[in-house]
């Protein structure tokens, strides 16, 4: 309620806004699942994330109970988040109970590009307002996005749902920094267009914007963003809470720190190169932040030559495991960046296979060095989605530092210069 009258009284205000595009989940294994209907019971042997949901909804098209749907889940070729839609599994069902025998249903590759789900398009709009010393008062974020619609319809009461809305709002509403005041917004938009999890969920589009802002204020006010950061996190109050979860500031502090580092971070790099960083936490349990360098040439092109991650993910299980998800999460969020998105004409999607979303390639991937910190406690937490979410706003801040050029829309492209 103190947000608008700290508002007015700025010294200084700040603004900008963040545009993602939607993206597909492009997994190497299309869709598919071997169903086997008969004597009112199913079989069915699927490459799913959601079993559970497989089971309810075949035994909701059958009409038989779930103990007479038997779901062997297989090995899968990636899953990022489609295969928690079941569309594929139910088909095969309803398939088998047509014929009265087994079925295999196998989308084709531009089955999967044209009807699959779709991480959404968003609108990220940021504000600030500081001081005349510019120190930070106020920070706004508003979201505006499409609600997942994959595993079922939403209801209205979902739609108008403060915590619901919250809930879907990850890097808006669980804001790590102490600011004076934050404020933060979901505004829905309805789209014709099915939308489901994504890899890292609805993090990405979200804390490229809010981490690409914070790099924003830290040149508008003549501070380095690291400083700046850090000056955010060591707060008084070191545990905040954002509904029911508790992040811990110290710990994103110190991934920071350890990041700072072990990149080099001040050094100076030639003329067409540069760094930037940027961090998040995880469900407030895995903590993480990336250091980018990247080059720029005659050519135009962005190059992104080294990452640097530092995470905290608690007990350190499987050490290789967690450079694995690091290495995995970058690639797959510079695609993101640098490559493809999904496009709309005339009610149908353009994209249709590989040669138009294009991915990134090997002799593309950057140097990916990873420093796990020690973190206390006695429980692992997860790496398969953190990983992906701080990759772009830290190349989009190195973007800056190497051009001069603020890049706010996905993917990155320099504009020309004479």
């Amino acid at each position: 309620g103190e947000g608008l009258p700290l508002l007015e009284s700025a010294a200084r205000k700040l603004e900008a806004s963040y545009i993602s595009p939607f993206h597909a989940h492009a997994p190497m294994e299309p869709m598919n699942s071997i169903a086997d209907v008969r004597d009112g019971q199913c079989e069915i042997w699927s490459p799913t994330q959601a079993p559970n949901t497989v089971q309810e909804q075949v035994a909701t098209l059958l009409k038989i109970s779930t103990e007479k749907v038997v779901v062997h889940t297989t090995l899968m070729g990636g899953g990022f988040g489609r295969r928690l839609g079941v569309d594929y599994a139910v088909e095969a069902a309803e398939l088998s109970q047509a014929i009265s025998k087994p079925v295999q249903v196998v989308w084709s590759r531009d089955d999967d590009f044209k009807h699959g789900y779709f991480q959404p398009a968003s609108i990220e709009v940021m504000g600030a307002g500081l001081d005349a010393e510019g120190g930070p008062l106020l920070f706004t974020h508003k979201k505006v996005c499409s609600l997942h619609n994959a595993r079922r319809p939403l209801t209205a009461e979902q739609r108008t749902d403060p915590q619901h809305l919250a809930a879907a709002s990850w890097g808006v509403f669980d804001h790590p920094y102490a600011f004076p005041s934050i404020e933060t917004f979901y505004v829905e938009v309805d789209v014709p267009v099915p939308i489901g999890p994504w890899r890292s969920v609805y993090s990405p589009p979200s804390v490229f914007a809010r981490e690409s802002f914070l790099d924003e204020m830290a040149v508008a006010t003549g501070r380095d963003p690291v400083e700046l950061r850090l000056s955010l996190l060591r707060a008084e109050e070191n545990i905040v809470e954002r509904g029911r979860m508790k992040i811990d500031r110290s710990r994103l502090a110190k991934v920071i720190e350890v990041v700072r580092d072990k990149s080099g971070w001040g050094s100076k790099l030639p003329k067409g190169k540069g760094r930037g960083i940027a961090a998040n936490t995880y469900h407030a349990n895995t903590h993480i932040a990336h250091v980018a360098e990247v080059e720029t040439g005659s050519d135009g092109r962005i190059r992104v030559t080294r990452i640097v991650a530092a995470v905290d993910c608690g007990v350190a299980v499987n050490p290789l495991g967690i450079e694995a998800q690091v290495e995995s999460g970058v690639v797959w969020a510079l695609s993101m960046a640098l490559k493809g998105f999904m496009e709309w004409r005339n009610g149908a999607p353009t994209v249709e296979n590989f040669q138009d979303y294009d991915t990134l390639r090997l002799r593309e991937t950057p140097i990916i060095e990873t420093y796990i910190v020690a973190s206390e406690g006695d429980a692992p937490y997860g790496m398969g989605e953190p990983t992906v979410c701080p990759v772009v706003p830290a190349v989009a801040n190195a973007i800056f530092a190497a051009t001069g050029q603020r890049l706010r829309r996905l993917p990155f492209a320099l504009e020309e210069t004479t």
